[in-house]
């Protein structure tokens, strides 16, 4: 997948990230950092990235043992009872994003192919239905930015997750900032 050169006007958003901004207090989505893997008309899907589960994917599943270490994410909302093994590597012309069953990573012979530097697992991912982005991204609730290298390294704690969330809205200005160090509850102050 190639990056997408990002314009305003444009209604397809694959190969960037979803930003939640300060705003959106969707339990789901609050302080979120996601990669759009796939906008068409019929939708859009995308993967959390700032939200590690603490666990592996040998914790989570009868993994193999060369990807038993594979750091799993909260992926989204929906099919959270599912893993989903998945490959990102960052490239000059941008992210590519590949999802990964077993015939991926074993060939004929035993032998296993992969680079457990570049895997994630994630339970579940984040889909909206046609229109419903575009949607929210009108309304204010999401930041659409490109990725770099650095953003797409995986967290290691939930408390970086939201260090790196609150980064992003440092860059974005003053305003945003100033919210994002809001309390989740006001009324608890």
């Amino acid at each position: 997948m190639r990056l997408q050169e990002f314009h305003p006007t444009e209604t397809r958003h694959a190969g960037l990230l979803l930003v939640a901004l300060p705003a959106l207090h969707d339990a789901n989505f609050r302080r979120a950092i996601l990669l759009i893997t796939h906008h068409d008309q019929a939708g859009a899907m995308g993967f959390i990235l700032n939200r590690p589960k603490n666990q592996s994917l040998g914790e989570l599943s009868d993994a193999p043992k060369e990807v038993a270490a594979v750091p799993v994410f909260e992926g989204g909302p929906v099919e959270q009872q599912h893993l989903i093994l998945t490959r990102l590597l960052w490239r000059d012309t941008g992210v590519r994003f590949q999802s990964l069953g077993e015939k991926d990573l074993c060939i004929e012979n035993g032998e296993t192919i992969h680079d457990e530097e570049n895997l994630l697992a994630f339970t579940g991912y984040a889909g909206w239905t046609a229109g419903q982005l575009e949607q929210e991204i009108t309304e204010k609730s999401w930041h659409l930015l490109k990725p770099s290298a650095e953003m797409l390294q995986p967290v290691r704690t939930s408390e970086e997750g939201i260090h790196r969330w609150k980064a992003i809205m440092k860059d974005l200005g003053t305003m945003y900032h100033l919210l994002s160090h809001a309390p989740d509850d006001p009324g608890l102050n």
